[in-house]
């Protein structure tokens, strides 16, 4: 069974089961978009309480009522659902900065009243033969003693600096894409198929990748996602039909089970077997929370989602051009998938991903469905599919299938081409007017067609 399908089936044992209090760690993980929302809708209307771990922020935006963040200090628990989280730590976040630059702005003003308070006590104590100077020392004396003990409670009473984070190494990110010229079209798909044994999971898959692409690949569990996605980085070649390749590409994989790290080296030394410096290295490993001496920590002592921002960091220093992701935030939190959503939006490069995270599929400018062995192209965001995909539900016009812009301008424009050497050449002048027609229909086509690009 896939991932997807064993966590049904564990939901589907506790959900029938009768419990007065539910726990769920991780429920979304591998599910399919569909399977999501069912789960929404059903824990939506549950009367028994519900404590969940999770890292899908959509799941708690659409279900929770209450959240608990757990730090190494504290349980802290917020009113409202993610959203309303974020929002009230954003404020918590400010108001820490202000009371930070407003204690500090203090610090300075006491340090500089003590540095001239003791000039005056020396000049002072320089002069002390004279009784007013004398007094003057002690009156300067003992308000120095007042200041520094003021100093001193405060500096005990210090609010903690803010964390900034480094921004995300964006020239690090797009070194190999930078200066360089890509053709318009990266991948070309004609007639793809896999089957295992009697089981087929796709055929006729026919697609192009663009230049400056951004697609999530979607589709219910056990559809062959994964699979599309090896045969297109090269990894799988026992398949029917063909995808060609631009030379022009470095293809970079990322692989749900991290398989490809090695558990004796330290982060930075595995992420420096790319083409990557040191100073590189650090900065977007600083940026993906590997700050510090956590950059000589074993892979072997790592948890799950530090490896998984370890193999993100490796794929990025690889020098490749273009990305293809399989679950690239499974098992991280959720800091760790708004910084790698941050790096990925300022990748110069194209990239094809596989999630199930419905914020991370904001990234996406193009969705590729694969439903029911075949695969269907929208030429918008996640946004745009689901309006499509309602719109279908509904009787309206569903999206077409798996036929792709970029190949129906190139058919298109051959076809006019064709017609205008008919034309030229016919002496017929009925078959002129069929001809003209012809051309008229297909010239609005194709107008259509680049109007979607």
């Amino acid at each position: 069974m896939s991932g997807g399908e064993k966590t049904k089936l564990s939901l589907c044992r506790i959900l029938v089961s009768d419990f007065d209090l539910l726990l769920l760690d991780e429920p979304t993980n591998h599910l399919d978009l569909e399977n999501c929302e069912w789960l929404e809708g059903f824990v939506s209307k549950l009367v028994q309480p519900l404590v969940v771990i999770s890292h899908d922020r959509f799941f708690l935006d659409r279900v929770v009522n209450k959240i608990w963040e757990l730090t190494p200090r504290e349980l802290k628990a917020y009113e409202g659902n993610y959203s309303a989280y974020r929002r009230q730590k954003e404020i918590e976040e400010r108001t820490v900065e202000r009371e930070y630059e407003k204690q500090q702005q203090k610090i300075r003003h006491l340090k500089r009243v003590i540095s001239d308070r003791r000039n005056w006590y020396k000049k002072a104590h320089d002069a002390a033969d004279s009784p007013f100077y004398r007094s003057k020392a002690k009156k300067h004396a003992s308000v120095l003693k007042a200041k520094e003990r003021e100093l001193e409670r405060l500096e005990k009473e210090k609010v903690a600096k803010p964390a900034k984070l480094p921004a995300p190494a964006f020239a690090v990110l797009n070194k190999n894409v930078t200066g360089k010229r890509f053709p318009r079209i990266l991948i070309r798909g004609d007639k793809v198929g896999k089957a295992y044994g009697e089981k087929v999971l796709f055929q006729d898959v026919s697609f192009t990748i663009r230049r400056g692409d951004k697609i999530a690949l979607i589709g219910p569990n056990g559809a062959g996602k994964t699979t599309l996605l090896k045969i297109i980085a090269g990894l799988l070649v026992d398949y029917e039909g063909e995808v060609k390749v631009s030379p022009a590409i470095k293809m970079g994989y990322f692989a749900q089970e991290l398989d490809n790290l090695n558990p004796a080296a330290t982060v930075l030394d595995e992420v420096l077997t790319g083409e990557a410096d040191v100073e590189g290295a650090r900065l977007l490993l600083a940026c993906l929370l590997f700050r510090g001496d956590s950059v000589y920590k074993k892979i072997g002592d790592l948890s799950m989602g530090e490896k998984g921002r370890v193999a993100f960091a490796k794929l990025i220093l690889s020098g490749a051009n273009f990305l293809v992701l399989d679950e690239p935030t499974n098992y991280m939190d959720i800091e760790s998938r708004e910084k790698i959503e941050e790096v990925l939006a300022g990748f110069g490069g194209s990239l094809i991903f596989v999630t199930h995270d419905r914020y991370f599929m904001r990234l996406a400018t193009r969705i590729f469905a694969l439903e029911a062995g075949r695969l269907r192209c929208y030429q918008g965001n996640y946004e745009y599919y689901l309006a499509k995909k309602r719109g279908g539900e509904r009787g309206g016009k569903a999206a077409g299938p798996a036929e792709d812009v970029e190949a129906n301008i190139i058919r298109l424009e051959c076809e006019l081409a064709f017609l205008g050497g008919q034309m030229d050449g016919s002496k017929d002048e009925e078959e002129r007017r069929k001809l003209q027609e012809r051309f008229l229909q297909v010239a609005r086509e194709l107008n259509h067609c680049k109007r979607l690009l």
